[in-house]
């Protein structure tokens, strides 16, 4: 059983939840049980015993607030998450050379404001969602890597951003952490900047580890792809998290080196046939 940081500590939570109440009970039985002693002797290491796991069942309050508060952020300092926050792509224009009218005629470079790009979930895509889409922002993920091809454990492995034809299958794979169940995630899949399809369902699965889209979940032809350009978003909820794009060349012809090529000109042949003229 493979369990992430944050389960390890809320079992362990948990757990410590039991002892205290297990002490407890334990303790109020052993200080009640010594009131019907007449034996002092006996009394006595009852009441001694059940102030010992009162004092114990304090020890583990104490312990469960030290991992509820510091635990867990110790453990990412050592175990960092593997996926990585991205920056949002930006589209920044080149600045102007604008000319100012001054005495000394000379041009003063003025810098355009750089416009900030988000991606945004398609309409074609909201419209085929029933349930709510709720954000989470505390989720992670990682670029978004492509392949032909996954191991075993559902990683994607010889990564590339371009492909040449034919094309049989396909993955767009990355890394995530801090996911919670119930969230609506969603896979869009552009060429050329215009929506071809989306793959979306309700996150069942665990709160961090690795995961892929595989083309919306259709069944990959070689005829489907197209030469161009790529783009895969993935969004939780309505709100974008990360995007990767690759590109597919097309099959182009390549002439064979040691293949001569002769030309042949056809040169019409003229026959002259002299004629004899008499003289007068």
């Amino acid at each position: 059983m493979n369990l992430d940081i944050d389960t390890t500590f809320k079992v362990f939570l948990v757990m410590l939840g039991i002892g205290v109440i297990a002490s407890m009970v334990m303790a109020f039985k052993s200080l009640n049980a010594a009131r019907n002693l007449k034996f002092y002797r006996k009394r006595q290491d009852l009441i001694e015993y059940g102030w010992r796991l009162i004092f114990f069942a304090f020890v583990m309050v104490g312990a469960g607030f030290v991992l509820y508060r510091f635990g867990e952020p110790v453990a990412y300092h050592y175990f960092p998450p593997s996926p990585t926050i991205t920056r949002t792509p930006t589209v920044t224009t080149t600045p102007t050379i604008t000319l100012t009218l001054q005495n000394s005629l000379t041009p003063t470079i003025t810098p355009t404001l750089a416009q900030t790009y988000t991606p945004m979930l398609p309409t074609e895509v909201m419209a085929t969602i029933l349930t709510p889409v709720i954000a989470n922002g505390d989720a992670i993920f990682s670029p978004i890597q492509f392949s032909e091809e996954v191991d075993k454990d559902g990683l994607v492995i010889n990564t590339t951003d371009t492909f040449t034809l034919p094309i049989t299958s396909l993955y767009a794979g990355y890394t995530f952490d801090k996911m919670t169940t119930g969230l609506r995630w969603t896979a869009v899949w552009l060429y050329e900047g215009q929506y071809l399809c989306a793959e979306s369902q309700i996150w069942q699965f665990s709160t961090g580890g690795a995961g892929y889209s595989d083309w919306c979940n259709q069944k990959i032809t070689p005829d489907m792809w197209k030469p161009g350009d790529y783009e895969v978003q993935i969004f939780i909820g309505q709100t974008w998290k990360t995007s990767g794009r690759f590109t597919i060349l097309g099959n182009e012809p390549t002439l064979d080196p040691s293949v001569s090529v002769t030309t042949t000109l056809n040169v019409p042949q003229v026959t002259l046939t002299p004629s004899l003229t008499p003289k007068p």
